[in-house]
């Protein structure tokens, strides 16, 4: 018998963002209840992944969602990041670390907390607090830092005085942690041999995704028509967050030697930084077959992703080896072969490679890309259905909230 605790689960996303990990969070907040917890979320106000405040909600210091049944949601005041920068992201950062790390100090002492925040200085703040209150804590590692920054050109080694102090800061950080959760073999390596962080305290429990979440078969998909993109052309689709670590920029630029091909389009579906600077540069291109879907509402997800030949996941310099997107496991449901732009040593690879849906390639080259979509663009459509179904399968099996959040709520249960 489970004894019942009080549970708070401090992350800077959360429904109704339409983010994986926000998704996750609520199926914990939900199993944790009905397994009779008392929970409470600590959370900022929904904005995600424009950066913009979502209609029907009204930024203050605190306050008290009740929208939510069966645990409470406190959101936090916090500066929005609307541009890929280091100041723009820090201030995002320390503003949500400062308002749920005050939330923490000053509310009821709970059992424990699933950290699920901002790294490093979110992290640090939820520690400090933790340790003051004497609340074992546990931290969920979605992407690594400061290794992150290196890769996406923010610092410029690993012997700068920043990097090394960011290291620092992240290594005591996680071994303050009652448990450090990861979402891949290299995470869990990482942490065990560079982090010095004892093997026991490390837990490999990936993300996850609702097997419902993309319908193989959407009724009247219209997202072909509605961009005037004829049903037997091929086309690539991108959907996710348009940021700096996406890279989508590069696939763009291979578009420009495509522009003889008319029958191959691109679809960039989302929201995000760099989405500005990627329509100007697909204007530079004239490229008439790239083609923007933005906003890009949840409810279109299966339709977008369901309209393309093949879905394509570019990553910007080393940022494969030190984060695993969620747009990983969507691409994947919908049944879809996957074109990765990503290291050989990354885990993206690994799971492509294990799935048997797709191809990988060198990441940050136009070039190899174009040439590479040309080249598929030739081939059956009884092929590409083929891979696409073994990546469905993949998810199906082995990254699905069946087969993961009871990992997760087990572990969270035992923390002491």
């Amino acid at each position: 018998m489970v004894k019942r605790m009080k549970i708070n689960i401090v992350s800077p996303v959360f429904p109704p963002e339409p983010i994986t990990s926000a998704r996750a969070n609520a199926d914990l907040a939900a199993q944790l209840c009905r397994n009779g917890h008392r929970v409470r979320v600590i959370t900022t106000f929904p904005n995600r992944p424009a950066g913009k405040l979502y209609d029907g909600y009204q930024r203050k210091l605190w306050f008290h969602d009740d929208s939510f049944s069966g645990y409470k949601v406190l959101r936090c005041f916090s500066i929005f990041s609307t541009r890929s920068t280091m100041v723009s992201r820090f201030l995002e950062n320390i503003s949500f670390g400062i308002t749920s790390g005050i939330a923490t100090l000053i509310m009821g002492k709970p059992d424990m907390i699933y950290g699920h925040t901002w790294p490093i200085f979110a992290q640090g703040i939820l520690a400090l607090v933790c340790r003051l209150r004497g609340i074992p804590f546990s931290t969920r590692v979605q992407d690594l830092y400061p290794e992150s920054l290196l890769a996406q050109g923010r610092v410029a080694d690993r012997s700068a005085w920043i990097y090394r102090s960011l290291h620092w800061l992240d290594m005591k950080i996680k071994r303050s942690s009652a448990a450090v959760i990861v979402i891949s073999e290299e995470f869990r390596r990482i942490h065990v041999q560079d982090r010095h962080i004892p093997a026991e305290k490390v837990h490999l429990i990936p993300n996850w995704i609702d097997e419902d979440f993309v319908q193989l078969h959407p009724s009247e998909n219209h997202i072909r028509k509605g961009h005037g993109i004829p049903e037997d052309a091929f086309l690539v689709v991108y959907g996710g967050n348009i940021g700096a670590a996406a890279g989508v920029e590069t696939v763009i630029r291979a578009f420009q030697h495509l522009a003889a091909k008319p029958n191959i389009y691109f679809l960039v579906a989302g929201e995000g930084a760099m989405l500005s600077d990627c329509r100007n540069l697909a204007q530079k291109v004239n490229n008439p077959r790239i083609l923007f879907h933005s906003p890009w509402p949840q409810s279109e997800t299966s339709g977008v992703l369901c309209a393309a030949s093949m879905l394509i996941l570019p990553t910007h310099g080393d940022q494969s080896i030190v984060s695993v997107p969620s747009k990983l496991m969507t691409y994947m449901l919908a049944g879809r072969p996957v074109l990765s732009c990503v290291s050989e040593e990354s885990d993206i690879a690994r799971i492509i490679g294990d799935a048997a849906c797709g191809w990988v390639i060198p990441p940050g080259n136009p070039d190899e890309i174009s040439q590479k979509i040309l080249l598929l663009s030739e081939q059956r459509a009884s092929q590409l259905e083929i891979l696409g179904e073994r990546g469905r399968s993949y998810v199906l099996q082995h990254l699905t909230r069946r087969a993961n959040l009871p990992k997760l709520v087990h572990l969270v249960e035992s923390i002491r």
